[in-house]
């Protein structure tokens, strides 16, 4: 019953969100105040059986990631998401420049709709002040991992915002599979409940929280926590909703981009 009371909070959310388009074509979908279970629910685990030298408990924890645990509520306040990530197009017309690797050469297509990569923290940041100069306002931001996961989770509880089933992966993301080792143009792929395209692949994205080895301890300023999956991802697990990975602040890679959050 829950769950079904979920996902009609869920859909009757999406029926009245509200989308707009930004002065560079960016796409903004409203995400709805809400609560969620953030991190990964760690599976019940037996006890250790005193006659045998195994680790029963400890390796059935040792399943879930540290950094995905203690597994938490956080009540998350609306705010707007970009539905995709941040394009070389777009980048280029804030920035005036497009430090990307996969262009037109390596992909032998126009690379304007791809993600932007090679993008340090300091780069997207930087997005974001000229962003906000050039529309006047201090709303453009990154998202904080908090609100990525529960844009990423879209009211699901799920290994993914589509399910568990591994072989759906494919319909929705862009991972080493079926990437060609490559990016792809955004929103190819399906988006999830909240609209949001390429959640689980594509280029892993940059957020605005620092990185803890768990959520119960202190964040390592040196590190910045980037979310979802990437096109050179061969591991399916590694494109989860709650997967969490980390940089240097002045990490520029292929394979990172970020996408933009703003404030109503």
């Amino acid at each position: 019953m829950k769950k079904l009371l979920l996902g009609i909070l869920v859909v009757s959310s999406l029926l009245n969100a509200k989308d707009f388009t930004n002065t560079i074509g960016m796409r903004f979908i409203e995400i709805p105040s809400g609560s969620f279970m953030m991190g990964t629910k760690p599976p019940k685990c037996p006890k250790d059986d005193p006659f045998t030298s195994k680790n029963e408990y400890q390796d059935c924890l040792s399943s879930v990631s540290s950094d995905e645990l203690p597994y938490h509520q956080v009540r998350i306040k609306s705010f707007y998401m970009a539905k995709t990530e941040v394009t070389q197009m777009q980048y280029y017309k804030v920035m005036g420049k497009n430090p990307a690797e996969f262009k037109q050469e390596k992909l032998g297509y126009d690379s304007k709709n791809n993600p932007v990569e090679k993008v340090s923290w300091y780069d997207a940041k930087e997005f974001v002040k000229k962003l906000n100069r050039m529309e006047g306002t201090n709303k453009y931001r990154l998202p904080t991992e908090e609100e990525w996961e529960y844009s990423a989770k879209a009211g699901t509880t799920t290994k993914w915002s589509f399910g568990n089933i591994e072989n759906s992966l494919n319909n929705y993301a862009w991972y080493g599979h079926n990437s060609g080792d490559k990016t792809h143009p955004v929103a190819k792929k399906k988006p999830n409940r909240f609209g949001l395209y390429d959640m689980h692949g594509n280029v892993e994205e940059w957020t605005s929280s620092c990185y803890t080895k768990t959520y119960n301890k202190g964040c390592d300023k040196t590190y910045k926590s980037l979310r979802g999956g990437s096109w050179d991802y061969y591991n399916a697990d590694d494109t989860r909703s709650a997967v969490r990975s980390s940089y240097f602040q002045d990490s520029r890679e292929n394979f990172i981009g970020f996408r933009l959050a703003r404030t109503k």
